[in-house]
């Protein structure tokens, strides 16, 4: 069977613009009490964020929903009064690219990049983007800009909701001291993205990743029982060391699952140790 165990986690990677200097691994001797670099983002509710009210002035808004595999991500479609549909997302989470320019919403800072996203920064570079579908660039910066300025107070002071998903509010990360002990000393933990946690110890690696899996897509691996959740386990024929546990946390929108993804990379035993990853996740939460 063909699986992707690394196509989400590299898309993430590119759609947050992450550079060369957050990639950098952290210190070891601080891991298990590692700072969330994320953490005043992880109760937002991005389909919050796209308020009925505040885009009327702009047209009728459709139906807000999570986008792709992120549950803090949100795209809606206006509606203009001639007819003309576009597909707005608001992204929790992003970064702003170096050299991106200020603009004024209305009393809040926003910053466009070269993509025409325009992100308002809740900690340090990271935080919340206003984007729109399509490739008309030059057409797209002025929309993003003007469905930026709509939610400005929804930007300036973020909707929270805890409950939204069940990621919202959650570290992937953690429990860290139970993950480390499955892939030996920890040498380092990052959370490249809103959604992932990489950690690397002396005896292997554990990526962690929340995700909305599409069942319609989802290639299904071994059925397993993880913490009396149903789940799969993918482990290649030629790759016998490294193995994923997918668990199944809960059903979402259009017939997909919040998931848990727990890939455990190392020469004895991945699958073992995936399973003891996901099993104390899974009790812990």
């Amino acid at each position: 069977m063909r699986i992707r165990l690394h196509s989400v986690i590299v898309a993430l990677l590119l759609i947050a613009g992450c550079s060369s200097s957050d990639n950098q691994p952290e210190t070891s001797g601080t891991a298990a009490a590692t700072p969330d670099e994320w953490a005043s983002m992880r109760a937002i509710d991005a389909c919050a964020i796209l308020d009925e009210s505040a885009l009327a002035a702009l047209g009728k808004t459709g139906d807000r929903k999570y986008a792709g595999a992120n549950s803090h991500t949100c795209v809606t479609t206006i509606t203009a009064p001639d007819g003309t549909a576009t597909v707005a997302r608001a992204y929790v989470g992003e970064r702003v690219q170096e050299g991106a320019k200020k603009i004024d919403l209305g009393g809040v800072d926003g910053f466009q990049d070269t993509s025409c996203a325009v992100t308002v920064k809740i900690a340090g570079d990271s935080g919340i983007s206003i984007s729109v579908e399509g490739y008309e660039f030059e057409k797209q910066c002025g929309q993003a800009e003007q469905i930026a300025r709509a939610v400005h107070t929804q930007l300036k002071s973020p909707p929270q909701n805890p409950y939204a998903s069940p990621f919202h509010n959650k570290d992937p990360c953690q429990p860290t001291d139970q993950f480390a002990a499955q892939i030996g000393t920890l040498k380092s933990i990052r959370r490249p993205t809103i959604i992932n946690c990489e950690m690397t110890g002396t005896q292997g690696t554990l990526l962690v990743s929340q995700e909305i899996e599409s069942m319609t897509t989802h290639v299904h691996g071994e059925p397993v029982t993880v913490a009396g959740k149903e789940a799969m386990r993918h482990q290649e024929p030629d790759q016998k060391d490294r193995c994923m546990i997918m668990v199944l946390l809960k059903e979402a929108p259009e017939d997909a699952w919040f998931t848990m993804h727990y890939e455990v990379a190392s020469p004895s035993d991945p699958c073992g140790k995936a399973s003891k990853a996901a099993n104390a996740s899974t009790t812990a939460s």
